[in-house]
């Protein structure tokens, strides 16, 4: 009973974890993302590592999710130092693998459907340019805002081609929580790459 407490509270958090790789294509000014921009897509891949000990024992878990999400909804405006969302929604249909072990040692491995959907939301943050290909908002990302996670700086690198604009984060974050009284270690990482196409 432990053992599936212990793999679906992973399982939970990494599903609801969303996240920047390097682009070689960028805008040729920050002016040539200005603008209206529909709600394409938005891909993840996720990676969590939760490990505790109780009475001598270490359990860990490893759960992995790829998905790219369906039903996308809402539109992106953007200006010098705005990204203001109207309406942004998804699905989000996929399954999350965990493998479970113990003392270093597999011991089981599921795979657990994860259905999703993010209610429309609206909001808008400040950002600024780091470089020409790089972006900052103290505020967090639009796409994890109340939905996925709580809300924390975070940077994307982007890439235009043509009339698509591309934003890709790549968090890293280690927590440490008091679960039912059992210190669980969480390290978690992903990349999202959130999809835009100019109106």
């Amino acid at each position: 009973m432990k053992k599936i407490f212990f793999a679906l509270l992973v399982i939970f958090t990494t599903l609801f974890f969303v996240s920047c790789q390097k682009s070689t294509d960028s805008p040729s000014s920050p002016s040539d993302i200005k603008g209206t921009w529909t709600f394409v897509s938005m891909s993840a891949t996720t990676n969590t590592t939760a490990e505790a000990t109780q009475s001598g024992e270490t359990d860990k878990s490893v759960t992995t999710s790829s998905y790219t999400t369906e039903n996308n909804t809402g539109t992106m405006t953007i200006d010098a130092s705005t990204m203001t969302s109207n309406n942004i929604s998804y699905t989000v249909n996929t399954t999350a693998k965990a493998y479970m072990y113990q003392n270093n040692v597999l011991i089981d491995s599921l795979e657990v459907p994860f259905n999703f959907t993010a209610p429309p939301s609206s909001g808008s943050v400040n950002y600024r340019f780091v470089t020409s290909d790089s972006i900052y908002s103290d505020q967090g990302s639009l796409f994890m805002n109340g939905v996925t996670q709580n809300t924390i700086p975070s940077g994307a690198r982007i890439k235009l081609e043509n009339d698509i604009l591309y934003l890709t984060q790549t968090v890293h974050q280690v927590m440490e929580q008091n679960n039912s009284g059992i210190a669980v270690k969480t390290d978690e990482s992903g990349v999202v790459v959130i999809k835009l196409k100019r109106q």
